[in-house]
C-alpha cells in the first residue's frame, strides 16, 4: 500500500469491538485498522480517506452512525411493547433510531411508547400485530410497509410463548410455533427487500440456545398428535437455527441475520401461559440466577447496530453480555432440507406478504 503513515491510537470506542472484525485491511488508497489484542488497543493508519472507508473512521472516533443520508436509521423490534423487546427498543432508540415496536396489546403498546419516546428522539410507534395470525401479519406488513420509505435497518424478533397446553389459533397454528419462529420467518421474507436497501440490514432472533440435534415434525408442526411445551420449544428453537443459517448463506452480502441467546431473564411475561406452581418456580430461578431485561438486551442491540459487527452473519451467540462466544451455525445439508420442505407449506402465505 502506498501512502506517508501517521500512526495514532486510541481505545476502541465500542464495548464490542471484535479482533476479527478490526483486522480489515482495504486495498488502495484509504484506511488499515489493526487490533493490538494485548493492549487492547486499535491502531489505525491514515492514508487517503476514501468515502468508502468512513464506517472505519466512524468506529475509532465513535461518530453518530444512527444516520444514513441525514435519515436516521430504523428499526422494528417485534414484542417490544414488554420484557427484552421493550429493553431492545429502548437501546436502539438510545442509539438514534426511529423504532416500530409490534405486539398484540394495544394497551402494552400505548404504556410502551410512552415509556419509551424520552429516549427515542428520532420517534418511536406502535403497530398491533399477532404473529399466530396470517391476515394480521399481511396487515401488518401493508401498514408499516409504507413508512419505512423502502428501508429498515434493524429487524429484531423477541415475541415469545411457553403454553403448558397446545393453544392454538384461528388458522390452526400452535402457538409456540407460530411465536417463535413462523411469524418470525415470515416478518423477515417479507421486510428482506427492505433490509436489503439498507447499506448494513441486520436481523436478529432472540432465542434459546440452539439445539446440538435440531428436529421438525414435518407432518405435524402444530404438534396436534403428541404436543408437549419441550417438543414445542425444541422444534422452535430447531427451525429458528437451521433458518438462520439458511438466510445466512442465502444472502452472503447481506442482511445478516444472527441468533442471540436471552438467557434466563426476570420479568418478561412469557411464562404467563404456564400452571401456578410452574410460574412461581421459575420466577423463583429467574430471582436466583437470572438477569435484567435491559441485560439481556446487551448482545441484541449490539448485533442489531453496533458498525464493529457488520457482516457478522449466521452465528449464535449463547451467552448473554458476552459477544466473544459465538459459534457459527453450520448444520447437516439433510436437516436444513427438512426445514425447506416445512417451509413449502407455507409458500403461498409468503408470496401473499412480499406482494402486500
Amino acid at each position: 500500500m502506498q501512502g506517508s503513515k501517521s500512526y495514532r491510537t486510541e481505545r476502541p470506542s465500542s464495548p464490542h469491538l471484535m479482533p476479527h472484525r478490526l483486522c480489515t485491511s482495504w486495498r488502495g488508497e484509504g484506511l488499515v485498522t489493526e487490533f493490538d489484542k494485548q493492549q487492547s488497543f486499535m491502531h489505525a493508519v491514515d492514508f487517503t480517506t476514501t468515502p468508502r472507508d468512513l464506517r472505519a473512521v466512524a468506529i475509532m472516533k465513535d461518530f453518530d452512525m444512527s444516520k444514513r443520508d441525514g435519515t436516521p436509521r430504523s428499526a422494528l423490534v417485534t414484542g417490544g411493547n414488554s420484557g427484552i423487546g421493550l429493553a431492545v427498543a429502548q437501546g436502539l432508540g438510545q442509539k438514534g433510531y426511529k423504532v416500530w415496536i409490534a405486539g398484540r396489546s394495544a394497551e402494552k403498546g400505548a404504556a410502551a411508547v410512552a415509556r419509551l419516546r424520552p429516549h427515542t428522539p428520532a420517534g418511536v410507534e406502535f403497530l398491533p400485530l399477532d404473529v399466530t395470525l396470517f391476515a394480521d401479519i399481511e396487515k401488518f406488513v401493508s401498514a408499516l410497509r409504507p413508512q419505512l420509505g423502502g428501508r429498515l435497518d434493524a429487524l429484531v424478533h423477541s415475541t415469545g410463548a411457553l403454553n403448558a397446553k397446545r393453544v392454538v389459533s384461528a388458522d390452526g397454528l400452535e402457538g409456540s410455533w407460530a411465536t417463535q419462529f413462523l411469524g418470525r420467518y415470515l416478518l423477515t421474507e417479507a421486510f428482506t427487500p427492505e433490509l436489503a436497501s439498507a447499506d448494513d440490514g441486520r436481523v436478529v432472533f432472540v432465542s434459546a440456545q440452539p439445539p446440538k440435534n435440531p428436529r421438525l415434525f414435518e407432518d405435524d408442526p402444530s404438534l396436534e398428535k403428541n404436543y408437549t411445551i419441550m417438543r414445542a420449544i425444541s422444534q422452535a428453537q430447531s427451525a429458528s437455527a437451521l433458518y438462520e443459517q439458511m438466510y445466512a448463506a442465502e444472502h452472503p452480502d447481506g442482511p445478516a441475520i444472527n441468533g442471540a441467546n436471552a438467557g434466563v431473564v426476570a420479568n418478561t411475561g412469557i411464562g404467563r401461559a404456564q400452571p401456578a406452581l410452574l410460574r412461581m418456580t421459575s420466577k423463583a430461578m429467574s430471582a436466583a440466577f437470572g438477569i435484567s431485561p435491559e441485560q439481556s438486551a446487551k448482545n441484541i442491540v449490539a448485533l442489531a447496530s453496533d458498525p464493529a459487527l457488520e457482516g457478522v452473519s449466521g452465528y449464535c451467540f449463547p451467552k448473554p453480555q458476552n459477544l466473544q462466544k459465538r459459534r457459527k451455525l453450520a448444520y447437516s445439508e439433510e436437516h436444513l432440507a427438512s426445514l425447506r420442505r416445512v417451509l413449502a407449506k407455507y409458500a403461498t402465505t409468503k408470496s401473499k406478504l412480499l406482494s402486500a
